[in-house]
């Protein structure tokens, strides 16, 4: 890219008031135009404020030198005189006039009438000691000036009588006048100049920002594997680009097991669909006795509670995570509820060679919806049940600690290795086959961590001492009881049975 080129780009960028160079371009601005004004107006009236105590000090030398004058003895009209009429050559001249009480002039610099007249300064009021101020001449020259109290002898009679002291402050003013031009035109060329130099420099500094956007804005479904370029970039873009990175690894991830879940689905459902379409086929093409087509039917039936059980378990987990399905809380013993399921389940451990144990320390009182926490539970132990071998064992416990009941489905299978364990909640996920028994696509697990969610608890899936696998279930009491605290509605503790 061509120097010209760039500096139009640099250019448009900088006027461009929603960029990120044109904002920052006018901050720095701002920040400059303050810091520089501060310092000049700072060292602007700093000047003004030497000039002034140089000038009154001087004033206060004068008017010193000629009230010891006044208050000598001897020939102080002659010393009088000439001290008056000391500098009167050069820009900063100084007037001197002496009044006495009656307004008279007992002496003043040779030209000072013409110049300022004795009306032109203020005069001691009654309870003042010095008087100071301004006072432009009709010359159009500007004059400090101080009034101050000054006795004399005269004749042998003390008179009353005030020392008036002028500076010609003309140059000063001059000098301020141009040094505050000269600030201006300097803070104007820094703030120019060092507004095109960090144009120039935010603009190399956004270049990884700009060629991190092009990168990203050609990402898409097709090209998820591609990662940003994070070399030679700022610390903060580093981070920036490597949490990008991973936040990619996550969507490819995902992304991946979303098409795994759907090629899952399509043929969980399509395998049903087959079956109905072969054995419609089939009746169509060859006749049949009446029961052959009640066998037929009854097929046909299973085919369509197995399709109808799948999408149900798909519906349910969509509107869990996105919040439309709601809990109806009632209170009952959660022990009856495993010994229920215990119940349920124990034909299929007996048939698989497992032995299924429910055991429940205490009397746990919980207030949760009964259908959806039973429907956590089977999963889980119908999956313990189902990857189990025979002469294994498979353990529904539940115990109460604090204000939390724990429900436990501990068997001695094979278990589930460590690589899987932080994915197995996710819907998308399938570790081993072997290890989902609910419809075949690893909906069990997610089914159930949904509902714990909705109540409000903690669902885990970890490796059991005996080696195989423990899903642990932490939901809180909600208005339960402790141990031998009785609760209408429910009978005494159940003992522990195999």
């Amino acid at each position: 890219m061509s120097f010209a080129s760039q500096s139009g780009t640099i250019v448009r960028a900088a006027l461009n008031k929603n960029g990120l160079l044109g904002q920052l371009l006018r901050w720095q601005a701002l920040a400059l135009v303050l810091l520089v004004g501060s310092v000049c107006v700072t060292l602007y009236f700093g000047l003004v404020a030497q000039a002034s105590s140089i000038d009154d000090q001087t004033m206060q030398k004068r008017y010193m030198t000629v009230r010891d004058l006044l208050n000598s003895e001897g020939d102080w009209e002659v010393w009088l005189g000439h001290e008056v009429s000391e500098d009167m050559e050069g820009p900063r001249r100084i007037f001197v006039r002496v009044l006495l009480d009656d307004g008279s002039v007992l002496q003043q610099t040779p030209d000072m009438p013409a110049v300022l007249p004795s009306t032109a300064l203020a005069h001691i009021q009654a309870g003042q000691e010095v008087v100071r101020g301004f006072v432009t001449a009709s010359s159009g020259r500007r004059f400090r000036y101080m009034v101050a109290e000054a006795p004399v002898v005269i004749g042998g009679v003390a008179r009353a009588a005030s020392v008036q002291i002028a500076i010609d402050t003309t140059l000063d003013a001059l000098v301020l006048r141009r040094f505050g031009v000269l600030v201006v035109i300097v803070a104007i060329i820094a703030l120019v100049t060092t507004t095109i130099f960090s144009a120039v420099y935010f603009a190399r500094l956004l270049k990884p920002l700009e060629r991190m956007t092009q990168q990203v804005a050609g990402i898409d479904q097709n090209s998820l594997n591609s990662r940003l370029e994070t070399a030679g970039m700022t610390e903060e873009l580093f981070v920036l680009g490597g949490q990008f990175n991973a936040m990619l690894d996550r969507l490819q991830c995902a992304y991946q097991r979303l098409r795994q879940y759907a090629d899952n689905v399509a043929h969980e459902i399509r395998t049903p669909l087959n079956k109905l379409i072969l054995a419609l086929n089939v009746a169509e093409q060859q006749a049949r006795s009446p029961d052959e087509y009640q066998a037929l039917v009854g097929r046909l039936s299973e085919n369509c509670r197995e399709l109808s059980t799948l999408v149900e378990r798909l519906l349910f987990l969509a509107r869990a995570s996105s919040g439309q399905t709601g809990i109806r809380r009632q209170l009952f013993d959660l022990q009856v509820e495993l010994e229920k399921i215990g119940e349920l389940y124990r034909a299929s451990a007996l048939e698989a060679g497992v032995d299924l144990t429910v055991a429940c320390s205490d009397q746990v009182a919980l207030s949760a919806d009964r259908s959806l926490l039973q429907r956590a539970i089977t999963n889980l132990v119908a999956n313990a049940i189902a990857h189990t071998p025979a002469g294994g064992e498979v353990r529904l416990s539940a115990r109460q600690i604090g204000g939390i009941a724990e429900i436990e489905v501990t068997d001695t299978g094979s278990g589930v290795a460590d690589a899987d364990l932080p994915f197995v909640f996710d819907r998308f996920y399938r570790a081993d086959p072997s290890r989902t028994a609910n419809g075949n696509i690893g909906l069990g697990l997610p089914i159930a961590k949904s509902i714990v969610d909705l109540h409000g608890g903690e669902i885990v899936l970890e490796r059991a001492p005996s080696g195989g696998a423990r899903a642990r279930i932490s939901l809180p009491l909600v208005g339960g009881y402790g141990p031998n605290v009785g609760h209408e509605g429910l009978g005494p503790p159940l003992r522990e049975r195999a």
